[in-house]
């Protein structure tokens, strides 16, 4: 009987043991074994970064100065034609060429010269004075003949741009005139013309006129009643002028 518990006790203290053996295992952490070190794949292997000094070496350096370009050298002002001039005014000289009638439906060649002195009066207008001289060459009409006239003005001309810029203008002539038909008698009076021009270059222009002369056969007072006797003639020429 003393054995027998012996025997008991025994295994009590062997199957405590055991279960205490058993719970500190489930108690302790599993630690798991360590991984050797495994070289890389060289085709995998990272390229190593340049060091960043030299691009902290050029960002500390100071920028090249920027190279100065020379200022264009201004271009000099073109010189423009007379129209584009401050002051136009000036000494001219023209010759005209044409047609003159001084009989109804009866035409002649005319021919004239004018001279003169123009001021600038604004930025588009020049005026001033003129001398002209001209004449009317003899013709026939159903076997009529028709003598020469020579004729000869001193009067107002003005030239009126159209804007200051220019080159085409109106023309206007006014004044007195006084002229000669050889064989028959003479005769004055007024005149006044319009035209029309170009300039083309500073001392050269081109222009046409109409000029409409008007002068009295008869004037005189009787009984104090004035009496008169008024005739026209007409040119249209076209003519070509200088100015100095």
């Amino acid at each position: 009987m003393k054995n027998f518990l012996a025997m008991a006790a025994a295994a009590v203290v062997i199957a405590v043991g055991f279960v205490d053996a058993s719970a500190h295992a489930q108690t302790k952490a599993v630690e798991a074994a360590p991984v050797p070190p495994r070289e890389l794949d060289p085709a995998k292997r990272v390229a190593p970064q340049p060091s960043p000094e030299p691009a902290l070496r050029q960002a500390s350096e100071p920028a090249p100065a920027a190279v100065a370009q020379p200022a264009p050298a201004a271009m000099p002002r073109h010189s423009g034609p007379s129209w584009e001039e401050h002051d136009r005014g000036g000494f001219f000289l023209g010759v005209q060429g044409g047609r003159g009638w001084v009989y109804d439906s009866v035409g002649q060649d005319a021919l004239a010269i004018s001279a003169g002195y123009r001021w600038q009066a604004g930025s588009a207008s020049l005026l001033g004075i003129e001398l002209s001289a001209g004449r009317l060459d003899s013709t026939t009409d159903d076997g009529r003949p028709y003598n020469k006239v020579e004729y000869k003005g001193i009067g107002f001309n003005g030239r009126f741009n159209f804007g200051a810029a220019s080159p085409v203008y109106a023309l206007v002539r006014t004044g007195y005139f006084d002229a000669d038909e050889k064989g028959y008698g003479s005769a004055d009076g007024g005149y006044v013309g319009l035209g029309l021009g170009a300039d083309f270059t500073r001392n050269f222009n081109m222009s046409l006129v109409y000029t409409n002369y008007v002068y009295f056969n008869e004037l005189y007072w009787s009984e104090g009643t004035l009496y008169y006797d008024a005739s026209r003639s007409d040119t249209l020429m076209l003519g070509a002028a200088v100015r100095f």
